[in-house]
C-alpha cells in the first residue's frame, strides 16, 4: 500500500485545533516525499455541494457514498494511490475522508461513538489509523470489521529540544488552554489552596475579554493574547511549571465517554522545558507515552504542594527525561512507523 498525497483542510478550516494537524501534514509530506494538497479542490466544490447533497440524499446514504467515491476517483486520475487525511472527529456524512482512496487518521475518537455508523461510513477505506492506543484496543476487543492500525499522535520536529538550549522562565505556573475545557478542576482547586498559602506565587490562565482570549495572572496583570502558534509556543517556553491531565476524568467523562487519550499538549509542554504534574489513569495510553517518568500523578493536596514547591526551587536544566520521552514521539519517527506499516499491508 502506498500514499500518493496528503489532503489538507487548511484552505477552509481556521480552527486553532487544526494548527497541529497542519504541522503534521507538512512534516509527513516532507519525510514521505508526497504532496500536501487541498482536500476540496474546485471540481469537488462543483460536484458536491448543498444542492447535490440534498438531491443525492433523496436516494439514500449508499448513493451519497457512491457519488463521493466517484468524485475522489476523478480527482485521482493521472496519479492513483491513496490519500492520507487527518480526521479530527468521526465524520457525520461521507466525504473525502471516507472514500475508498482515503487512509484516515482518527485524531479524537470517543467511547460513546456510534460504532455501527463509524463502521458504515469508513467501510470503503482500505486502512483506518487510530491515534489513541486505548481506542484502538477498545475497537479490537469489540471485533471492529475495519482494517485498523495504531498510529499515535506526535510533535513536529520543528520543536525538537536543541542540545544546550535552555529557555529562560518568566512565569512560575501556566494553566495552558481554556480553564473550563483544558484544565483539570481538581488541580485548579489544589492551586487555589496553594496560592492562599504561598501568596507570592504567580500563575497565568486564559481569560475571555470582549469575545477574545487573553492570558492574565492571579495578580491582576493581563499578559497578552498569544493567538499565533509561534506566540503560544513562546508562552509555554517562558513558563516554569504547567499541569497536564488526560481529558476523560474528574468531570471530563461526559465529553470522552471515559477515554483518556494523551494529547499533543503533553509533548508540547515537554519540548518547552516545563516541569509537569498532573492527573491521569494508569492505562495503555499513559504507559505508551511514559507519563510517570516526567509527570507525577498527584492524588492529594499534600502531594501537589510538595511537588510544586520542589519544581519552583529546581535549578536543573538538563531535562534528560524530557528528551528521552520526546525522542520517541517526533513526527519524523511517525513517518518511519507509517512507512513500515504501509509495507505490511
Amino acid at each position: 500500500m502506498n500514499i500518493q498525497r496528503i489532503l489538507t483542510s487548511r484552505s477552509f478550516e481556521n480552527n486553532p485545533n487544526y494548527h497541529l494537524i497542519y504541522e503534521w501534514e507538512d512534516d509527513l509530506g516532507a519525510h514521505l516525499s508526497v504532496s500536501v494538497v487541498d482536500a476540496k479542490p474546485f471540481y469537488r466544490k462543483v460536484l458536491i455541494n448543498r444542492y447535490s447533497k440534498t438531491l443525492i440524499k433523496y436516494f439514500g446514504e449508499a448513493a451519497f457514498v457512491k457519488l463521493n467515491d466517484a468524485v475522489e476517483a476523478f480527482g485521482a486520475l493521472g496519479h492513483g494511490g491513496n490519500n492520507l487525511v487527518f480526521e479530527l472527529y468521526v465524520a457525520e456524512e461521507p466525504n473525502f475522508t471516507t472514500s475508498s482512496r482515503a487512509i484516515p487518521v482518527m485524531v479524537d475518537f470517543w467511547k460513546h461513538t456510534d460504532l455501527d455508523r463509524f463502521y458504515r461510513l469508513y467501510g470503503a477505506c482500505k486502512l483506518v489509523l487510530i491515534s489513541s492506543l486505548e481506542a484502538f484496543e477498545f475497537l479490537k476487543a469489540r471485533g471492529c470489521p475495519l482494517n485498523i492500525a495504531h498510529f499515535p499522535l506526535s510533535l513536529s520536529d520543528r520543536y525538537r529540544m536543541a542540545p544546550g538550549v535552555v529557555y529562560p522562565k518568566k512565569y512560575d505556573i501556566l494553566l495552558a488552554g481554556r480553564l473550563n475545557v483544558r484544565t483539570n478542576q481538581v488541580l485548579r482547586d489544589y492551586l487555589e489552596a496553594f496560592v492562599l498559602k504561598y501568596p507570592d506565587v504567580e500563575y497565568l490562565y486564559q481569560q475571555e475579554i470582549n469575545g477574545e482570549y487573553y492570558y492574565a495572572t492571579n495578580k491582576g496583570r493581563t499578559i497578552g493574547k498569544f493567538q499565533s502558534r509561534e506566540d503560544y509556543v513562546g508562552l509555554l517556553r517562558s513558563s516554569k511549571v504547567s499541569f497536564y491531565s488526560t481529558p476523560g476524568l474528574d468531570g471530563g467523562e461526559k465529553r470522552t465517554g471515559g477515554f483518556n487519550p494523551v494529547t499533543p499538549r503533553f509533548l508540547e509542554l515537554l519540548s518547552a522545558q516545563c516541569r509537569l504534574l498532573g492527573r491521569y489513569p494508569k492505562n495503555e495510553e499513559t504507559e505508551f507515552y511514559e507519563l510517570p517518568m516526567v509527570c507525577p500523578n498527584v492524588s492529594s493536596y499534600e502531594e501537589f504542594e510538595a511537588t510544586l514547591l520542589g519544581y519552583l526551587s529546581d535549578t536543573d536544566t538538563s531535562f534528560a527525561a524530557h528528551r528521552q520521552v520526546l525522542e520517541k514521539h517526533y513526527t519524523s519517527r511517525r513517518a518511519q512507523q507509517l512507512r513500515a506499516l504501509l509495507q505490511q499491508q
